[in-house]
């Protein structure tokens, strides 16, 4: 992954240079400052302390900066992140260790150890190519970084040694002092029984290490014990009093109060009026998706009086917690006692007797709570309010029940707690366990409700009243590259999903119990199949589609993938599989089929890829050879599956080529934002044939695909086209697919056509087609697509078609327009806008309307064809501090429900799924 950093204020650049000749000549480059660096290496780690950001690259280091190229196995860079905010350069010192090279043109030196000082002020390139980036909230201790701070501790300028680095333990590096930097209008010091007094009047602000305190008025005591008076400002502080404005800043927390007392030496103090504001994340490891969303928002715990009991240490009587930052916050917690502990990565409070408040009132009572502030816990995560014509009024919410428990457990998984009330359908609850740990993941979710209704949707009567479903989904790592997935699945009836949780139904794999063992090592694979339905239906297929579903009591595979063969001339794959068929699901509504059946089916292939110039020729054989224990009897008058064993082969052969051509073009646009043009062009051809079948698939039992296979033969010509253009800032430009265009032409000249798996089973495509895919990103906001069309050449029409257009402007603005065409089924278009209004609202719209949806059929049995909108939404937006709150309203023809809600969430979590609708 490649991060491009802007210096200012954010990351440094990384230079060695190991030879002193060498680093003459760099310092004498003219504008060397001003050029872009880069660094690449297989691990980066950074941390700040104070003030000053650290880098450590390992593996294969290679740091770039013309004329300069130098590689090293560790490099140890110092960059001072606070200093380049208020200077034009900003200083980077750089300790380089092990196989230091260093290029310039043809000439190049070698050193073990290389210490430098630099300065720049443009930004860096930084890829780290094994993993993203590491951040840590304490510095790493390791050998090579003692030895750099060893070098760095002289002063020198430089350092240059072809001596292999000696050991270092933590023990020989001396400490720093920390000295005491005082501000003030008036400032006053004597000596009082071996201690210095300091007294600091009007303005004052105190930095020590990586505590700052600002007062009106503040006193000192330092200890002299051990020390000459002279130095006073390096010695250890032993109390501090301050009053008036106090501000206290110690890394992500912020301390405010009248008036503070505390005595460094035993850990003590006492805080009047105070509060104390900490930050998750900070400075610590970044996370990414809806955690990044949440990073930096601070907590906060105040009260009349704050006790300093231990080291980092806080107890409060009478206090409130909240994440709210108003003066009078909006919604709080009121513990009768506090406990805040401060560890090296953790805030934990612990809470007793505690009422939850919105604005004054209290709503809600908690006798214990536990959490851990750092790591943003939420204890109602979402809640959700409105009124449906199919659900009535209804409340939803979202518990975190770690919030309350907290633990260690916290690290690792999250207990989510749902309760919901819908006034037509009854109470519902649900509970989800989520989990990682090391080497295995998991997911248990569970909901039920006491349905009061009596259809569903389409009026499909219910016949259940308790209805709910239990999911277990686990994932384990095992040694010698194996893996093991597991899932169990239950369902009170075929339609609740659709009911209930739509997104679930209509996006996600069907629901069934399954233990699944794989092994790929090289390139060979092993798996193992269980696949049960203990349902009797499948889960996601409503009354009015079809779809086969076939239990695999069980099923073993083993694949060869691309085993060269005779010095690399060919290629052979193979998959082989033995399969016990169980259950046959055909439809929703109808009774299982039993029928049971073994499958031994081997599919070999042997390539010859090779390649006369520029063109790439892959022709090949194919043998499958299928046996089953029992076929369908033709005897009598109607099919039975009981007739007698049967095997049955499958020879086939064709070839794939193929050649790539490009070409760049001197073309500018300011308009499309158009810096030369690179035409890249793929002519290809693809010709399959499977001329010899040995038995019609009518006389097989019909399970998946496999049997399907009948006599087929296919030529497919395709043109694969590219224009790419470089956009970005010069010295940060970045390639853009500006234009591409495929074009792909299917053949079938025995009429005997393409095999492909829809919705309704497997379908026979015999029309000779065009598929056409374009793309266009004309500007960085504008971009034009139509893909999957497919355009009949025997009939000379389109049979699907779709096109859309995409402004995109986030987060400001995003519209767009779809348009989807399926002949004899559907020609819908769908209209959306995203649109901020200011910082704190935002409004979003969309439509879809169909001018030829299917309905139901008519009295003379035909199926009828008419306009109608499919659904509109519209929702308004406002943006608190750290919530966000929305007002919906929805038509959904589809689902005949009609709807509005009133939702809050914290920020980063508004676009989750829900359950109800998408």
């Amino acid at each position: 992954m490649l991060c491009i950093v802007r210096l200012f204020p954010f990351f440094i650049l990384l230079l060695v240079i190991n030879v002193y000749s060498y680093a003459e000549s760099l310092l004498s480059v003219k504008n060397i400052e001003q050029r872009p660096f880069s660094l690449s290496a297989g691990q980066i780690s950074t941390w700040k302390k104070e003030g000053i950001r650290v880098f450590v690259a390992s593996n294969s280091v290679e740091v770039r900066q013309k004329p300069f190229s130098i590689t090293a196995d560790t490099v140890v860079c110092w960059f001072h992140e606070d200093e380049s905010m208020q200077r034009r350069e900003a200083a980077i010192e750089v300790y380089c260790e092990g196989n230091v090279t260093i290029i310039r043109d043809d000439h190049f030196e070698k050193y073990e150890q290389v210490y430098l000082r630099f300065y720049t002020m443009t930004g860096i390139v930084v890829n780290p190519e094994l993993q993203p980036i590491e951040t840590f909230e304490e510095p790493l201790i390791t050998g090579v970084v003692l030895r750099g701070e060893e070098i760095r501790a002289r002063k020198e300028e430089e350092y240059l040694s072809t001596d292999m680095p000696e050991e270092i333990h933590p023990d020989e590096i001396p400490e720093e002092e920390e000295i005491i930097d005082i501000l003030a209008d008036h400032i006053d010091s004597w000596l009082e029984d071996k201690k210095r007094v300091i007294v600091a009047l009007g303005n004052v602000r105190i930095s020590k290490g990586d505590t700052t305190l600002e007062a009106d008025n503040v006193v000192l005591w330092l200890d002299l014990s051990e020390s000459d008076d002279s130095d006073y400002l390096g010695m250890p502080l032993t109390e501090v009093y301050a009053e008036g404005n106090v501000t206290i800043r110690r890394k992500e927390d912020t301390v405010i109060a009248d008036k503070i007392f505390e005595n460094r030496a035993e850990n003590k103090g006492i805080y009047l009026n105070s509060q104390i504001k900490t930050t998750p994340f900070k400075d610590g490891v970044r996370g990414s998706g809806i955690i990044s969303m949440l990073e930096d928002m601070p907590f906060y715990i105040g009260g009349d009086e704050i006790l300093l009991v231990g080291e980092r240490q806080y107890e409060v009587t009478n206090a409130t917690i909240t994440t709210c930052g108003y003066g009078h916050p909006h919604y709080h917690f009121k513990g009768r006692k506090i406990r805040l502990v401060q560890r090296e990565a953790s805030d934990v409070v612990s809470s007793w007797h505690n009422t939850f408040h919105i604005d004054r009132y209290p709503v809600a009572y908690f006798p214990y709570l536990y959490l851990d502030v750092r790591k943003r816990n939420q204890l109602l995560r979402d809640w959700q309010f409105g009124s449906s014509s199919r659900f009535g009024s209804f409340i939803r919410t979202d518990w975190d029940l770690f919030a309350i428990t907290g633990g260690e457990q916290k690290d690792w998984s999250d207990l989510v707690l749902s309760l919901d009330y819908l006034s037509k359908r009854g109470p519902g609850a649900g509970l989800d366990f989520e989990y990682r740990r090391h080497g295995m993941s998991g997911l248990l979710s569970t909901y039920y409700i006491r349905d009061y209704a009596e259809f569903d949707i389409n009026d499909v009567p219910i016949d259940q009243k308790d209805r709910g479903t239990i999911l277990w989904r686990h994932r384990q790592e095992l040694p010698y590259d194996m893996r093991l997935d597991m899932e169990y699945s239950y369902l009170s009836d075929p339609r609740f999903l659709r009911e209930y949780f739509p997104h679930e139904f209509k996006q996600e794999k069907d629901r069934e119990t399954v233990l699944y063992f794989r092994r790929i090592h090289n390139t060979t694979a092993q798996t193992f199949l269980v696949n049960k339905q203990f349902h009797g239906f499948d889960t996601t297929v409503d009354s009015l589609r079809e779809k086969r579903y076939v239990e695999r009591l069980p099923e073993v595979t083993y694949r060869i993938l691309g085993e060269p063969i005779g010095d690399n001339n060919f290629i052979f794959t193979s998959e082989s599989s033995v399969t016990n068929f169980g259950s046959t699901i055909d439809l929703a509504d109808d009774p299982v089929n039993s029928q049971s059946l073994v499958r031994a089916d081997t599919v070999n292939r042997i390539t010859m890829p090779f390649k006369p110039g520029f063109f790439n020729i892959n022709p090949f054989v194919e043998g499958r050879v299928t046996g089953y224990t029992e076929s369908v009897n033709t005897s009598g008058t109607v099919d039975e599956p009981d007739g007698p064993a049967a095997v049955r082969f499958i020879g086939s052969f064709g070839f794939d080529w193929n050649s790539t051509h490009w070409r760049t073009y001197s073309v500018y646009n300011d308009l499309f934002k158009i810096n030369r043009l690179r035409h890249i062009f793929v002519p290809e051809l693809r010709y399959v044939y499977s001329p010899i079948v040995t038995k019609d698939p009518d006389k097989l039992i019909q399970h998946d695909e496999i049997d399907e296979k009948d006599s087929s033969q296919v030529v497919v010509f395709g043109v694969k086209n590219k224009l790419q253009t470089k956009r970005g800032a010069p010295g940060f430009e970045k390639t853009v697919d500006f234009l591409e265009f495929n074009i792909d032409y299917y053949l079938f000249p025995t009429n005997a056509g393409l095999f492909t798996d829809g919705i309704n089973g497997i379908i026979i495509r015999e029309d000779n087609f065009i598929n056409l895919d374009f793309r266009a990103q004309l500007t960085d906001v504008v971009a034009y697509v139509s893909e999957r069309n497919e355009f009949n050449t025997e009939r000379f029409r389109f049979d699907t078609y779709s096109s859309g257009l995409e402004l995109n402007n986030m987060p400001n603005w995003q519209y767009f327009i779809v348009y989807r065409f399926i002949r004899d089924i559907s020609s819908n278009i769908a209209l959306g806008a995203d649109y901020r209004i200011s910082e704190k609202w935002r409004v979003m719209a969309a439509e879809r309307y169909d001018f030829r949806s299917l309905t139901a059929k008519d009295v003379n049995g035909e199926t009828a064809q008419k306009t109608r909108n499919l659904s509109t939404q519209f929702a308004l937006f406002y943006y608190f501090h750290d919530w966000v709150a929305s007002v919906s309203l929805e038509l959904d023809a589809v689902r005949d429900d009609r709807s509005y809600r009133f939702d809050i969430v914290p920020r980063g979590l508004e676009r989750t799924v829900r359950r109800f609708w998408f």
